[in-house]
């Protein structure tokens, strides 16, 4: 029980106390009043009596006499009357029925009153004419009694209701501040510092608000200390600190998260001898200066944020571009020849700008060494011949050409012939328990299989991707309700699907009718769409949880952006990116993954690292504040088991 209900309950239990003590005292006294007044009205009645009939007894008058008891007694609350003529014994005897009205039956039967009797000796002189005697009928003091106990329990009845709300609303009112205190504190216990508490009006309180405020700032500020020395740790392994784009480590680590993902798409290197030079006669100063201005506009007129810029050295940039068309790689590599020769000072592009671009276009599986040869063919083409505008290099592999509405189309067809095929990657605690599964689509077609790196990235750009994010959460809804799958499945959202109202609408409503197996629904939303599209984001998070599912961050980490969006959106889990994840044997990678891990565990948020493929890789990951695991390694642990 709360301690607002024990105080309200208490306060009340004294209160009706002291109304029943109260009320037990007024009605008893009424009783009193009233057997007095019984009392007195037979002394009265009998002094009237003895007076109205002593001339008629004086006289033997027995029916004069009759005729006074009559007159006096005859409709009046006496119960009998008898008058005994000494002289004769003879007697005269009225009996009135004891009938009471207007009192219920049982009231009657608790006999509080007793029955009065008087008698008294008439005389005349020294001598003795009769005896009269007179028995009360208590009905009339019942009827006066109950008539006070119901106004008195009416009036009891109104008083201790008032005080009931007078009290919950003064209680509750004295515990206000107490109640914030709870709130906060469970918003504390929830690694949720934003709001302080106001200062009550409760001088006893004031110390305990000013602690309780006191401590929640420093632990958000831990947090954000937290926060911060795990973005430095960051930025000093892979952020180049002069141009603020990935270093060569960070290019190494994220060519071989595309190359191991889908290898389709497109690399460059980009040798710019003109920034050596202003290196070399103009100083560092003015050569960092050339970086950053290259560096500004490269970033925002690249054409997709999915692109991967980075600076290798001083004067060479490394790009990624993954999935995108062979036609999108050409001219994104013409607008790097365009940019630059803005950035060089000739807008008429009529010098050559010294600097030498390699692009390949690649759609096969190669290692990280045969895709860097390639691009150093296609630089050394460059080099080799200034008539052109960049070297290149396509891959030569057998390969079926589509387009972007070829690939729209075909994955339309595959929604209505159900082509898909979905495989579910389990992730899990080091105990073994399931936190999730991971859905995985593609796409079967005489006897080919298409998977989902395939097409996503035509339907990202075409703006296609509501109506495959409504399919893949449909099936997964069916099969949920059908019994198929019991435990909770992850679902990855695309980005323009986070940016379409209509998609928001239709998932509400999905989450309404479904509510019932809502909490089994995680749903993966790239870190990209929480930095730059913050509005639609919370947006959808809010739906989400507000249904009973839940949310994650994929890719946490990979954009070098403050982690501290995540104290804002409070997801249930962040899958850390593979940039944190590989690479263990080095103590300085450790170290970030430590860092990264911990500044999500900080918030209660789960942390869960993919593409776990051995037990030493497990063991090193959970040793590093990492929660739960996914991968190849997992998947079959638990078919073992």
């Amino acid at each position: 029980m709360t301690l607002y209900k024990q105080l309200v309950s208490w306060m009340t239990a004294v209160f009706l106390i002291l109304m029943i003590s109260v009320f037990a005292i007024e009605f008893f006294n009424t009783k009193a009043f009233l057997e007095n007044q019984q009392r007195s009205e037979v002394n009265n009645s009998i002094n009237t009596v003895g007076l109205a009939l002593a001339p008629y007894l004086e006289n033997e008058d027995k029916v004069a006499a009759e005729s006074v008891i009559n007159a006096l007694f005859d409709g009046s609350y006496y119960s009998a009357v008898r008058l005994t003529l000494l002289s004769t014994n003879d007697e005269i005897v009225r009996v009135y029925p004891l009938r009471i009205d207007a009192v219920p039956q049982w009231f009657s039967e608790l006999h509080l009153f007793r029955v009065i009797s008087e008698n008294r000796i008439i005389t005349s002189g020294w001598l003795q004419l009769a005896e009269v005697e007179i028995v009360t009928n208590p009905a009339y003091a019942y009827q006066q009694l109950w008539l006070a106990f119901t106004q008195l329990l009416t009036t009891f009845a109104i008083i201790m209701l008032a005080g009931v709300i007078i009290i919950a609303f003064v209680v509750q009112r004295a515990l206000a501040p107490l109640q914030l205190i709870i709130v906060k504190m469970k918003e504390v216990s929830e690694n949720n510092f934003s709001n302080e508490l106001e200062m009550p009006k409760t001088k006893d309180l004031e110390a305990v608000i000013v602690g309780i405020n006191t401590m929640s700032s420093q632990i958000a500020q831990s947090f954000k200390s937290q926060a911060k020395e795990a973005e430095k740790l960051r930025d000093k392994v892979y952020l180049d600190p002069i141009s603020g784009l990935g270093n060569r480590d960070f290019f190494m680590a994220q060519l071989n998260t595309w190359l191991s993902e889908s290898a389709k798409g497109g690399i460059a290197l980009f040798k710019v001898n003109f920034i050596s030079k202003v290196y070399e006669e103009e100083g560092y100063e003015a050569g960092d200066a050339k970086v950053r201005e290259l560096s500004d506009l490269l970033k925002i007129t690249l054409p997709s944020t999915n692109v991967i810029l980075t600076r290798l050295n001083s004067y060479e940039f490394g790009f990624i571009f993954p999935n995108i068309e062979e036609d999108e790689l050409k001219l994104a590599a013409e607008n790097i020849i365009a940019y630059t020769q803005d950035i060089k000072g000739d807008p008429t592009a009529t010098t050559p700008i010294d600097a030498n671009l390699g692009v390949v276009f690649n759609e096969s599986r190669k290692t990280t060494t045969d895709i860097l040869s390639l691009a150093d063919n296609a630089l050394t083409q460059a080099h080799a011949s200034p008539e052109l505008l960049f070297g290149y290099i396509a891959d030569e592999s057998e390969h079926e050409l589509m387009g972007k509405q070829q690939w729209k189309q075909f994955v339309d067809e595959a929604i209505n012939e159900h082509l898909f095929d979905f495989t579910l990657q389990l992730a899990t605690t080091r105990a073994g328990s399931i936190f999730h599964q991971e859905v995985f689509s593609a796409i079967e077609k005489d006897n080919q299989r298409y998977s989902a790196n395939q097409y996503l990235f035509a339907l990202e750009q075409l703006n296609e991707t509501t109506s495959f994010d409504q399919f893949v959460i449909s099936t997964m809804i069916e099969r949920i309700v059908s019994g198929e799958i019991t435990q909770p499945v992850a679902i990855n959202l695309a980005n323009r699907s986070i940016e379409d109202p209509s998609f928001v609408r239709w998932l509400t409503n999905s989450l309404k009718k479904n509510k019932s197996i809502a909490s089994q629904l995680h749903f993966e939303i790239q870190e990209t769409s929480f930095i730059e599209n913050e509005d639609h984001t919370a947006l959808l998070c809010n739906v989400i949880r507000s249904s009973g599912a839940e949310f994650g961050v994929d890719n946490f980490g990979r954009n070098f952006e403050s982690l501290e969006y995540i104290e804002t959106f409070r997801p249930k889990y962040v899958k850390l990116d593979y940039l944190f994840t590989h690479q263990l044997d080095d103590e300085k990678q450790r170290y970030i993954l430590a860092s990264i891990s911990r500044t999500a565990q900080n918030l209660g948020i789960i942390t869960i690292a993919s593409r776990v493929e051995n037990k030493e890789q497990l063991e090193l990951l959970s040793e590093h504040n990492v929660d739960v695991f996914q991968g190849f390694f997992v998947n079959e642990k638990v078919k073992g088991e």
